[in-house]
């Protein structure tokens, strides 16, 4: 019997062909067309077509406009864009998959939903019927690109609504992600929105499950490639946030994440103070070919949903209790699949500040800073 319910994407074959060919694909689609279409009116404009120049910028500037509301309510997802075979064909390389090692709260298991989608390796085992409420996914860690989030977005019909069906939901993404054109339009489409308090608040009053990173941009800055680091020990406002509004955290661990990108330490100090000035992270990151990340599988697990009393006005004590019981069960989460997962990592690392890492690092000494338990907290 299948003991946990997966949802997989998978390529068949890794050859030169299939590697050279999601090359060009993902630098395409993340690199040349978004810098391409920034580019382009200004080289217009610089090579004598101010008609063509003026024309671009103030179409895509009328499209800021009416679009501009989008980002601070539930954005514009597009079914149609995120089931692309595109994005089968780039995220199945690695592959992509979701599972929950256990059934969350109140579910029951079909054993009938067994089902092979295609010859390609599309497979959706044992899926759970999820009861409609109210969740916030805290996804761990975040990554130097928080490349898992293609799987939160991108080819729903296999992923996500074989996982989690009939469960609406919204990516909080990065205000600065979403002033990228071609990006911002590609997130917008795939079911991200603006994550400021305000817009998730507005999210979850409308009955909208929320998926988030509460590591962000200091935990993307720690990302080393085969470290398991997390920046949580002081994030507690996703914690409040789940409280107020009455909904369920569940936590979720992606393992290969931090397998995909190597993380240089060049001019690190500095690059820190621009994330602590300004809120954006630059990671000086390469994979196996440019920014083509190594090749390394991405699985997702979902853990079982923490019910949460609903609090106006909690205290600091209640997000407190809250906050380290998440902790724990994340904590336990990853223990409880990292061998099956092939992780040899004997335990995450639990930060608070980057400077201290960032010490540690400097004198070699970063395994002082692991953490096993919550309690030590």
């Amino acid at each position: 019997e299948q003991s946990r319910e997966e949802a997989l994407i998978e390529f068949p074959t890794r050859d030169p062909v299939t590697t050279a060919l999601v090359f060009l694909c993902f630098h395409l689609v993340y690199v040349i067309l978004p810098l391409a279409f920034t580019l382009a009116p200004f080289v217009l404009l610089y090579s004598g077509n101010v008609f063509m120049g003026t024309a671009w910028i103030g179409f895509y500037v009328r499209w800021l406009v009416i679009s501009m509301p989008s980002e601070k309510d539930l954005g514009r997802p597009w079914p149609w864009f995120e089931n692309l075979p595109l994005f089968s064909f780039l995220f199945g390389y690695f592959p992509f998959g979701l599972t929950r090692a256990k059934p969350m709260r109140h579910h029951k298991t079909d054993p009938a939903e067994h089902a092979k989608l295609d010859p390609k390796g599309l497979y959706v085992f044992g899926v759970h019927r999820i009861p409609k409420g109210l969740y916030v996914f805290g996804v761990h860690p975040h990554g130097a690109l928080a490349f898992n989030r293609g799987m939160f977005g991108f080819s729903t019909r296999t992923l996500w609504n074989k996982a989690f069906p009939g469960i609406d939901f919204r990516v909080l993404t990065a205000t600065a992600a979403l002033r990228v054109p071609l990006i911002r339009e590609m997130w917008l489409w795939s079911s991200c929105i603006d994550a400021s308090k305000q817009v998730a608040r507005k999210a979850l009053e409308k009955r909208v499950n929320l998926l988030l990173y509460p590591g962000g941009e200091r935990e993307q800055m720690m990302t080393q490639r085969g470290k398991h680091r997390l920046f949580l020990k002081n994030r507690k406002g996703f914690v409040k946030l789940a409280i107020e509004a009455g909904a369920e955290l569940v936590p979720v661990y992606v393992f290969g994440e931090t397998d995909l990108f190597e993380h240089s330490s060049f001019l690190l100090d500095a690059r820190v103070k621009i994330m602590k000035n300004f809120g954006v992270a630059i990671p000086l990151i390469y994979g196996q070919a440019g920014l083509l990340p190594f090749a390394a599988s991405v699985t997702a697990v979902v853990g079982p949903a923490l019910e949460v009393k609903q609090s106006d006005n909690p205290s600091n004590e209640e997000v407190d209790e809250v906050h380290t019981r998440y902790v724990a069960a994340l904590v336990a989460l990853f223990e409880e699949n990292k061998a099956a997962l092939a992780v040899q990592t004997p335990s995450l690392k639990l930060n608070d500040k980057v400077r201290t890492w960032m010490r540690a690092r400097a004198h070699g000494n970063e395994d002082e800073l692991s953490v096993r338990s919550p309690l030590f907290f």
